[in-house]
């Protein structure tokens, strides 16, 4: 029988003391979990992000909320409930939420022998390598590393400190990682690249000689794929951040911060600023630069460069508020199509109307008068 996680118990008074928040209520209460308020029993801390959502503290069994500044007098309708009153309920709950979470014991197992090491492989001090991992000839691992099970790391592929590759990741060979990189599972880097041309009616797989740099403090999540490079370096800069599900071609050039979001896509050779966000099932065409802090909504395609400091939606992309505007001119179609049917009968009747005026003024008109050709004569 495994061994019981051990329960942590945090009272109001503490809670608030680490949130440096102020108490509405007994500060004695006390949680040893948290749950969203629908969800939550007495023993779980709930919160409320704002007025609007205090509704919603009616039908909980929550005793202990995280709500926001500028509401207490609102609070007194709770008299049998305490509440910790800080400027953003949400991340103070995570941080509350991270101090009762059972903490994970890190197992000193250095190097499993059910591990491959390449004689030539160089590992640093405080590394974990765990059991199935693969580490291919030349690679050198820095310090205080986790790899899991079932990692490839081939050939001369360079790692930094402190970088987590979960399980079932695999670095195709000369990839290089900075320091503090995290790896979700089964995540592919330094593939090659989707790239071919046609011969004879035939598609030939064009080589892809370069490799993929990854600067430090980069996550990337579960089952994204970076290729590599045709020549050169495909890059993701610092401090970026990576979905689960994101393809990256070859030769992309990611800036500094980013934010890619599940399911973007990004095709060959584009670049990125700094800041920049790709919402779910972004597309991205080959060779488009999307300048700093450029927003790409979700489902958005982009075909051209974008300026930076601006948000984009639609197919093809353009500025947010000229695709809403669209969009709700689409909405009016349907008025708008019976509208021009009842104005074209109207016209088909004016002119219906217009011809009976003209043929009646014709029939109106009296003729001239007739003069004899004898009577000239005379």
């Amino acid at each position: 029988m495994g061994k019981a996680r051990e329960t942590k118990i945090l009272s109001a008074k503490e809670i608030a003391e680490t949130l440096k928040a102020k108490i509405i209520g007994d500060d004695t209460r006390w949680v040893s979990g948290t749950e969203y308020l629908e969800r939550a029993k007495q023993s779980d801390l709930g919160f409320v992000a704002c007025q609007k959502n205090l509704k919603r503290v009616k039908n909980s069994r929550a005793q202990l909320v995280i709500a926001p500044e500028g509401i207490e007098s609102e609070l007194e309708q709770f008299p049998d409930i305490t509440f910790v009153v800080v400027a953003e309920p949400e991340t103070a709950f995570l941080i509350v939420a991270q101090q009762l979470a059972p903490k994970s014991v890190r197992q000193e197992v250095g190097i499993s022998p059910r591990a491959f090491v390449s004689e030539s492989a160089v590992i640093g001090s405080g590394t974990r390598i765990s059991p199935l991992a693969y580490i291919g000839n030349d690679v050198q691992i820095g310090s205080h590393c986790e790899i899991g099970p079932g990692v490839v790391i081939e050939d001369g592929c360079v790692i930094g400190d402190h970088v987590q590759l979960d399980a079932n990741v695999t670095l195709y060979s000369h990839v290089v990682l900075g320091s503090h990189v995290t790896i979700k599972a089964s995540a592919v880097i330094g593939g090659a690249g989707f790239g071919y041309r046609t011969v004879n009616g035939q598609h030939q797989r064009l080589p892809h000689v370069g490799t993929v740099r990854i600067a430090d403090d980069v996550e990337i999540g579960s089952c994204t794929v970076v290729d590599r490079a045709k020549v050169g370096q495909t890059t993701i800069e610092r401090g970026t951040r990576i979905d689960n599900l994101v393809m990256i071609a070859h030769n992309c050039q990611i800036g500094k911060h980013n934010l890619l979001l599940s399911q973007t896509g990004i095709a060959g050779s584009s670049t990125t600023g700094e800041y920049v966000i790709c919402a779910g099932q972004a597309g991205v065409a080959d060779h488009v630069h999307l300048a700093d802090h450029a927003v790409i909504g979700a489902k958005t395609g982009v075909y051209k460069d974008l300026p930076g400091g601006q948000a984009y939606l639609g197919i093809p992309a353009r500025q947010a508020l000229s695709h809403h505007r669209e969009q709700a001119s689409l909405k009016q179609l349907p008025e708008l199509r019976s509208t021009v049917k009842e104005l074209k009968k109207q016209q088909a009747s004016l002119l219906d109307k217009i011809q009976q005026l003209e043929q009646r003024l014709n029939q109106s008109q009296p003729c001239p008068p007739h003069q004899d050709s004898d009577s000239h004569a005379a």
